[in-house]
Order: structure tokens, then sequence, then C-alpha cells
């Protein structure tokens, strides 16, 4: 896709080309004369940037060629977490207003059907963001939230606002089969792959959604997630040991693996050591393997703490030069174990203490 340049002087004096296929007006309050972006994501971690414009009061002019098909875009405003969805069209006009002091207030006019429906949805996120809203003032002004009860209960009341927004939501993608739904699930992608969900929102697609650009995003995360949920056949990977040679998790031969993720600063990681040693001492003889994979980036930390807790089993780390932990594995919370049968599958997952204990003796029985 090209990138378009769009000169202050051009945003000031609203000049829109005869010839543009679409175009893109408004104004961004508040944004502190940052640079204003018109993206779209291409990838799980990557965007292309379309248009770029730089004013002093935040206004913008944004006009493209033709499209060769709708095409889900972004305003964002440098330096804010605002993002601004506009569903491009053939040979249609679009008014953005918005604040990055607030940043859900915002509002796109014009456009075409797929705009409109864009817009039905922000209904749906704005209904949402004010039912939380409520619930936090609730416990807020009547509750004493230095309390761990209380904060379990406000946990709980938003949690349970999140599984109907959830409801809201694949109500919506259902009944829509178009670029939008797919938008709007991609706009959501962290939460998604955080909660390995992606594959069971990608089920609730029509077959237009999921020919989008979005939609083959949410299909390779789809594929991705699936094969780290319990019954699937989790990922290889190669990383160095301590001395430098390469392990691959499939080259390990066990009748049970626990992949253990961990790091030598990680203060639950250290104390879930012990049940490690217990698990390693009472089962390695009959078919038991550990691997630890390391998220250390200093080598000489991470060999001392596997010696000082006595970890006498495999080590690996990428030791802060690769991406494999986060990407491939989605693990972004230590500690986190997989166990993984003979021919790793993943078979249970997020065990820890006399649960992991009772779960490895099961597998061992007689």
């Amino acid at each position: 896709m090209k990138r378009y340049v769009i000169p202050a002087i051009v945003t000031v004096c609203g000049f829109i080309s005869a010839s543009a296929a679409y175009n893109v007006t408004g104004k961004i309050d508040n944004n502190g004369g940052t640079r204003i972006y018109l993206v779209t994501q291409t990838g799980r971690n990557s965007i292309d940037t379309i248009a770029t414009s730089l004013t002093p009061d935040g206004s913008f002019v944004f006009s493209g060629e033709a499209l060769s098909a709708p095409l889900a875009a972004e305003i964002m405003s440098e330096g804010s977490r605002m993002r601004v969805p506009v569903m491009l069209e053939e040979d249609k006009a679009y008014e953005v207003k918005a604040d990055v002091r607030n940043p859900n207030a915002w509002t796109v006019s014009g456009g075409g059907d797929l705009q409109r429906m864009r817009n039905d949805f922000h209904d749906i996120e704005l209904k949402y963001q004010s039912r939380c809203d409520s619930v936090e003032n609730y416990y807020r002004t009547g509750y004493d939230l230095n309390d761990y009860f209380w904060k379990l209960q406000l946990k709980g009341a938003l949690q349970e606002e999140r599984r109907v927004f959830d409801g809201w939501r694949d109500a919506f993608v259902s009944a829509n089969d178009n670029l939008v739904s797919a938008s709007v699930l991609v706009s959501d992608l962290r939460k998604l792959v955080s909660d390995k969900t992606v594959h069971e929102k990608y089920a609730l697609l029509g077959p237009d959604a999921r020919s989008t650009v979005a939609g083959k995003i949410l299909a390779a995360e789809a594929d991705r997630i699936s094969r780290i949920v319990v019954g699937g056949m989790i990922p290889d990977f190669t990383m160095s040991t301590p001395s430098g040679e390469p392990l691959s998790l499939y080259g390990v031969k066990a009748k049970v693996k626990i992949l253990d993720f961990w790091a030598s600063w990680c203060g639950p990681c250290r104390a879930e050591n012990p049940t490690l040693r217990r698990i390693y001492a009472d089962y390695a003889s009959k078919g038991l393997e550990i691997i630890s994979v390391s998220l250390d980036t200093d080598r000489d930390a991470w060999t001392k703490a596997i010696e000082v807790d006595g970890m006498t089993w495999k080590h690996v780390s990428e030791l802060g030069e690769g991406n494999v932990v986060k990407s491939v594995y989605n693990i972004f919370a230590i500690p986190h174990m997989f166990i993984l049968d003979e021919d790793n599958r993943i078979i249970s997952e997020g065990l820890r203490g006399e649960r992991l204990i009772e779960f490895i003796a099961d597998r061992f029985k007689d």
C-alpha cells in the first residue's frame, strides 16, 4: 500500500483532490499538535501507515486513491490511546471528531453502510463503558477498596460486565458477515489472545468476514492459539542451554513433560521450585522430564538461581534475544506451566503447588 504524507498546509486550507476515491477530514482536540495517522492493521503486531498529518490545532484532511476493497482503518494521535475506526469505502467522505482526553468519545459522520454499522457497535462499547464506570463508582464510594474482600467483589463485578459485553459482541459478530465484524474482534485481539479465545470468536465469523485482512489475521491467531490449549499439539522450539548447546522441546523424550516458564527475578517462580524438586525426585526415574524456560536476560543471574534452587533438570533460555516465549507461547505472566504427554500434546496448564503434585502423581499411577 502506498503511504501518503499530507502536508500541514493542505490540511489547513482544507484542499481535497477532486480525483480522490475517499476523503477523511476531522479534528482531534487536545492532541498537543502531535502527528495524526491514518493506519490499517496488516498483522498481529504490524500496521501500515496510509497517511499522516501534522498541524497545530489537530485538524487533518486525508484523501486516497481507489480502493480494491473496503478497508478497516484507524485514526491515531501520536502519544495517546485514542483509536478511531474508519471503514473506508469507495467514493465516501468521512468527518471525524475526537478528543485525546476522552479517547472513547469519538464520532464519525458520513461514510457508507460499513461505517454506520461500526458506529452502531460503538454504541455497544459506550454502553459497556458506562456500566463499568457505574460499577466502579458504586464500590469506590460505598466501600473501602483497601479491604481485600471488596477488591475481589469489584473485580468480580467488572468481570461480569465483561461477560455481558462479550455476549453482545458475539451476537453482533454472528449477525453481520462483513469487514466490521472481523475488525471489532481484531481491535480486541490482545485480550482474545490472552484469554485464548481467538479460535472461539473466529468460529463466529461468516465467509465474507473471514476473507478480509482482519479475518485473515484472526485465522492465523486462531490456528496458533488452538495449538497451545489443552488438547493441542504444542509448538516445538529450540533454545540454548546454560552451556550454550541447542535443545529442542520435541527432542526431549519422556512419558510426561513439565514445560516451566520462569525467571530468576520472579519471586513466585522461585517459591514454586521446591515443588518441582519434589516432583522431579519422585518421578524422573519413571519417565518424567522438566524443561524450564527462563525469561532472564542476565546469564549469570539465571545460572546462579539454577544452582541455588537445586534445579537439576533441563534448562533453556533466549536470554532476551528472541520472541518465542511471547509470540508463540503467549506467556505474559510467570510462573506458567504446561503438562505434556509423550506426543507433546497439552494435557494440563497452569497447575501449581499441591494441584500440580496431585496431577503428576495421577499420571504415574501403576
